[in-house]
């Protein structure tokens, strides 16, 4: 599938993560998370995807092989790693100066530049796919501008994961009933049984949580 991204839409994301990476550095605010803890959260709630807590059950000659969509620094792979969780590690970013910075922290791991439908991988390529963060910001195009088009990117996103999964997918959205969240045009949320229902269309298992920070619920689908 070719990806819904415009040019124009591209080189604003770019610049946008451009603009942040130069006001905070190597910071999680550069990626627009308050704080550490924040993003922390949503990284434990991302891995309860996999079997046991932090893979005690998992056979240590096989590390988990993973794609983190939207990757940014490639954060994920640090949590992991110092949760014990073995992995081989893939991660795919839509912002060059991110995946530049995350190649420079962590000179041995495999980043590509683009978004998944350029990165384009093969069907259950991957063990589990993740994504954290990447699809809070509203891309549909100005020329658009309706309702009925927005969250179409985010959507097909979360179709494509799946079908690059062996294993399953877990990623984390806004929550449309929080009242902050609703009153943000440019942040993308959706209603958590809308997105189940949706999922529900093409997955063969669908959960989701909350509860964990106020305004964000994270799924799981699993194969």
């Amino acid at each position: 599938m070719k990806s819904l991204l415009s040019e124009k839409q591209r080189l604003r994301i770019q610049t946008r993560h451009k603009q942040s990476i130069e006001q905070f550095g190597y910071q999680p605010q550069a990626l627009f998370w308050s704080n550490r803890e924040i993003q922390q959260i949503r990284f434990e709630k991302l891995v309860e995807i996999l079997p046991a807590p932090f893979c005690e059950e998992q056979d240590v000659q096989r590390p988990w092989k993973i794609l983190d969509v939207g990757c940014g620094f490639a954060d994920l792979r640090c949590f992991l790693h110092e949760h014990g969780i073995a992995v081989e590690y893939c991660g795919i970013d839509l912002s060059a100066d991110m995946v530049q910075s995350a190649r420079f922290q962590h000179p041995n791991i495999e980043v590509h530049q683009g978004d998944l439908f350029d990165f384009d991988p093969d069907d259950a390529s991957f063990d589990v796919v993740f994504l954290s963060g990447a699809l809070n910001e509203v891309v549909e195009t100005e020329v658009e501008q309706t309702a009925q088009f927005q969250g179409r990117y985010a959507k097909a996103v979360i179709r494509r994961m799946y079908q690059a999964c062996r294993f399953g997918v877990a990623f984390n959205l806004l929550d449309a009933r929080h009242p902050w969240v609703k009153s943000r045009v440019d942040l993308q949320s959706f209603l958590p049984d809308e997105m189940v229902t949706y999922c529900q269309g093409f997955a063969h298992t669908v959960r989701w949580q909350e509860g964990y920070l106020e305004n964000d619920f994270t799924v799981y689908l699993h194969k």
